[in-house]
């Protein structure tokens, strides 16, 4: 071939890669940007950042930066969820899902900041590829549900709410089953537990000096001064009036009260609440309140009315003077209008507080355990089938109802959220020879 022909198909290739440029493949999208609040900022793998806005794709690679009133929930592809509070920086490091254990990937990073994650199929499939690494710690799951947050002195806080999760560092590994906790100072370290949820706010980002024209200072300079931050008011902290609340209780020396005791479901019930963690509720006319907090844990929000908090106090009192043991609770904003809908919906499992015996000993929920229920008004009225799976033993009861909370012999509760999305219950099973064992379970709607 003469260099003239040569010359003349080079040229005529690039004509045409100028009148059809070849579309560059787009990445496969990791998640779905599915609630956008405030000052959310994604950054491509280009160090490129935009605004991200409800419904955006989220690409392995890219970062998710949240500022002071920025909040954001993402939806992964396995149906895993991750919700990143104010001031967060939130990295997808490295994610595959191809249906397949050996190639899956969900790899993440936290920088900054705080986050809430639920496990979706890649941490079932091959829970040993499901790992949230920090600047202290690597976090890798047995289970399905964790927070994680940098506290304001720079130490990291963890807490799992569903069967367990482990916490690693250069100092070593702690398995946390569900409700427990670590703190983890430096890498260095082993994680140390601790008694305190990994639920705290992160600090406001440091401001700029602005110089306000002409003001001056004693020498005579121009004045500089710090913009003061407004805080951001938390919508689960204070007093409520408008809750649900159920509880169930042992008076001890547990010989004398091997059954325990329910009280609620009960209607508009005050409740103190401190970032969505319970520290007083009336129930009946009666105040309850812990000496002894074990488990905490809550999802939705008392701005968005669909709040439903549960925990577990190793001891407690009632009205200040009654010694109480092993209570359980759930709070919640019940859901004002139940659906009418015909056919059973299988609700499943996404936190809870471990099960405990009328002793004190702490057992494991299992992730099988589950909510049916047809809200059909016809016949009897809408009913409900609670199937609880716990090592102390299974619970299955089912329970007609007629408003948003529902009572029967072993299980009460409460639904919650827009349509009755969220449900949470307390169960009370029997354990052989003689005594109980309770624990809380919250249920999500397909």
């Amino acid at each position: 071939m003469t260099p003239h022909i040569k010359l003349q198909q080079t040229i005529l290739a690039m004509a045409l890669a100028a009148i059809y440029p070849l579309q560059a493949s787009a990445a496969p999208s990791a998640g779905v940007a599915q609630f956008i609040a405030g000052d959310v900022n994604v950054r491509r793998a280009d160090g490129a950042t935009t605004a991200l806005v409800k419904g955006k794709d989220i690409e392995s690679g890219q970062a998710i930066l949240t500022g002071a009133s920025g909040r954001a929930q993402v939806r992964f592809t396995d149906g895993g969820l991750v919700s990143l509070q104010p001031n967060t920086e939130f990295k997808v490091a490295n994610y595959v899902d191809k249906a397949d254990p050996k190639e899956d990937r969900f790899l993440v990073d936290l920088l900054r900041g705080s986050m809430r994650a639920i496990t979706g199929l890649i941490g079932k499939r091959n829970r040993e590829n499901y790992k949230v690494t920090t600047t202290t710690a690597t976090i890798g799951i047995r289970g399905s549900g964790f927070n994680v947050g940098y506290n304001p002195d720079g130490s990291l806080g963890v807490t799992t709410e569903l069967d367990a999760i482990e916490v690693c560092n250069a100092g070593g590994c702690v398995g946390l089953t569900a409700g427990e906790s670590v703190r983890v100072i430096n890498n260095t370290d082993a994680p140390v537990r601790t008694n305190v949820r990994a639920n705290v706010p992160t600090p406001p980002p440091e401001r700029e000096p602005v110089n306000v024209g002409d003001k001056v200072n004693s020498t005579g300079g121009a004045a500089i001064v710090q913009t003061p931050t407004t805080p951001v008011p938390d919508p689960n902290t204070g007093t409520f009036t408008n809750l649900t609340a159920v509880a169930h209780y042992h008076i001890p020396p547990v010989n004398l009260d091997p059954g325990g005791n329910f009280a609620g479901p009960v209607t508009s019930a005050s409740v103190v609440m401190n970032t969505g963690k319970v520290s007083e509720f009336e129930s009946s006319g009666n105040v309850f309140k812990p000496t002894v907090n074990t488990a905490a844990g809550f999802f939705g929000s008392m701005a968005t009315n669909d709040f439903i908090g549960w925990g577990n106090w190793a001891g407690a009192t009632k009205n200040g003077a009654t010694t109480l043991a092993e209570l359980h609770y759930i709070v919640g904003q019940a859901t004002p209008v139940l659906p009418t809908t015909v056919g059973v919906a299988t609700y499943t499992l996404i936190g809870g507080s471990a099960p405990t015996s009328y002793t004190g000993t702490s057992g494991t929920l299992f992730n099988t355990s589950n909510l049916s229920v047809n809200f059909d008004p016809s016949g009897l009225g809408p009913q409900l089938t609670a199937t609880i799976n716990t090592s102390f033993g299974n619970i299955s009861e089912s329970v007609y109802f007629s408003s948003s909370s529902f009572t029967g012999s072993q299980v009460r509760g409460i639904f919650t959220g827009l349509n009755a999305n969220r449900a949470g219950l307390i169960y009370n099973g029997n354990i052989s020879p003689a005594g109980t064992f309770s624990g809380t379970a919250i249920f999500q709607a397909p």
